[in-house]
């Protein structure tokens, strides 16, 4: 029985669809990889799909609500891949398109079969807010009066794109700049600059000041506080010493421990409502025999040892639910934070080497990601009444088209312009690699791990949440980084106040994709001339 096209599920929302869903993931794991975060895509792809289809002509809000399913799949499936994978290469681990093909379609695939059964539980009769997926659904009924938000988008669009060919293939614009350069005495402890991009200043504008600024306070204790005290004191010689030895387990220690308490806050409430929701959905228990399939099929493919395999489908199984309800009541999904506790268990009491320990990573987070785009999906088009069939079949199809593609996009970024650095340091991977080549918790790591529960328990109390892993992860990144990122959460802060913020997020996404866009599309360049 062959695929069914309606004016619901067309071919040119397939098509188009797809198109869409590869062009989002090669943004996202571009600007992924720059600002370690990657933003819902569902309302570009909603505004997107709404003109594209208005264009062409006797359109509908289903058929938009598919094609746009389709699109936003890849973005999610980008942060699962961009987050874990690179960790591997940081390790001296060779992993192949192949391998990240296999991956992806593992961890995608089980993260909409967890995720589909839970619909008419939380959509329908919990009725959780999914806020970018009912946003959504208000952009796709409301319509674009006279293309006015369209136009916004692809001006915004063309401005990302141009800035990014004049820096790096013209190279009118300089790519970094730092005023380490400057001739003064307090350069030897101080480091402060930023590389020239659009991205980090629009990415910090979608995510917020109140993750900004944590992000931000945490670049000013290593870089302002506790280099120049290191190297004053004596205690070490160079600033890369403190980095390596101090502030990035520091990090990593804050990160994790910020994990196990939202997990045992959070995490566990929705684990124990599990089984109960599962019984009462439909294909639910179908569901649950994919456990045992999913597993076969990466045990003989990839072949992984039985036991990795079982963690990674169980970790995903069980993730995936809770990334899948976490993003209704809060829209966000801390998908590589509980993947690492996946990890993190398997680590210490299972003992895996480098690259099973990723791969279970990996599929978990892709899992969790998947499962809280399919929710978003889910909501919008609940609200505008899509067939649920059609929605699962979308992304599906997304999920596809995104996972032969996105093993090439992240390999070209990295031998284009390596991963781990400077420019696109990556910082869940370098935390993922942290935690693989440990050979136990130092004191810096296991204080830091100490400090992320006593700072998550707070500000969770408060109802600032996962905070602190911005918090940890300022600790470690460039700091380059850290002053445009939080500069557009100040922005964000002020176009709030103002109640600008639909109008300039789509100018802010603009500008990520296109800069994302074509960044890719140079890196695919350098990567095919040397080939």
């Amino acid at each position: 029985m062959g695929l069914k096209f309606d004016r619901e599920f067309s071919f040119r929302a397939l098509f188009f669809g797809i198109l869409l869903s590869v062009c989002v993931a090669a943004y996202s794991a571009f600007a992924g990889l720059k600002i370690g975060g990657v933003y819902w895509p569902i309302v570009t792809t909603s505004l997107v799909s709404l003109a594209l289809l208005k264009l062409l002509g006797k359109t509908n809000s289903k058929e938009i609500a598919v094609m746009q399913t389709i699109g936003s799949s890849g973005g999610l499936l980008a942060g699962g891949i961009i987050f874990t994978i690179p960790a591997a290469w940081m390790l001296g681990i060779s992993v192949s398109v192949y391998d990240i093909i296999l991956i992806a379609l593992t961890g995608g695939v089980l993260g909409i079969i967890f995720s589909y059964p839970l619909r008419k539980q939380l959509i329908e009769r919990e009725k959780l807010a999914c806020a970018d997926g009912a946003a959504a659904a208000s952009l796709i009924q409301a319509g674009d009066s006279k293309g006015e938000k369209s136009r916004v988008l692809l001006y915004a669009f063309s401005l990302g794109a141009a800035f990014s060919v004049l820096r790096d293939w013209f190279n009118a614009i300089p790519s970094y700049f730092n005023l380490d350069t400057l001739k003064v005495e307090a350069g030897k402890y101080f480091s402060f600059g930023s590389s020239v991009s659009l991205i980090p200043f629009a990415g910090g504008f979608l995510i917020g000041p109140r993750f900004t600024l944590a992000w931000f306070l945490g670049a000013v204790g290593t870089f302002f506080i506790l280099i120049p005290y290191a190297l004053y004191s004596g205690i070490y010689s160079s600033k890369a010493q403190v980095l390596t030895e101090i502030a990035r387990p520091l990090g990593v220690g804050i990160v994790l421990g910020a994990a196990i308490a939202y997990f045992v806050l959070k995490g566990l409430p929705a684990m124990g409502r599990v089984i109960q929701d599962y019984r009462q959905a439909k294909w639910g228990r179908q569901a649950g025999l994919l456990l045992i399939v999913s597993a076969g099929v990466l045990t003989i493919v990839a072949q992984l040892d039985v036991l990795v395999s079982a963690i990674a489908i169980i970790g995903a199984f069980a993730i995936a639910y809770v990334g899948a309800r976490i993003t209704g009541e809060m829209n966000v999904d801390p998908m590589e934070i509980f993947a690492m506790l996946v990890m993190l268990f398997a680590k210490i009491f299972l003992g895996f080497t480098a690259f099973p320990l990723i791969v279970i990573a990996a599929v978990v987070t892709i899992a969790a990601g998947m499962a809280g785009d399919m929710m978003q999906d889910l909501k919008a088009g609940h609200l505008l009444g899509v067939k649920p069939e059609n929605q699962m079949a979308a992304q599906f199809a997304g999920l596809a088209a995104a996972s032969l593609v996105i093993g090439m996009i992240v390999i070209s970024i990295n031998q284009a312009y390596g991963i781990g650095g400077v420019e696109f340091p990556a910082p869940q991977a370098v935390a993922i690699k942290e935690v693989v080549q440990s050979s136990g918790f130092s004191q810096v790591l296991g204080a830091g791990m100490l400090l992320g529960i006593i700072m998550t328990l707070a500000t969770t109390k408060i109802g600032w949440g996962i905070v602190p892993v911005a918090f940890g992860i300022g600790l470690y990144v460039p700091v380059e980084l850290s002053v445009p990122l939080f500069a557009g959460g100040l922005m964000r802060y002020f176009v709030d106040r103002r109640r600008k913020t639909d109008y300039y997020r789509i100018v802010a996404a603009g500008l990520i994709a296109g800069e994302g866009l074509v960044g890719v599309l140079l890196a695919l360049a350098a990567f095919s001339s040397i080939l």
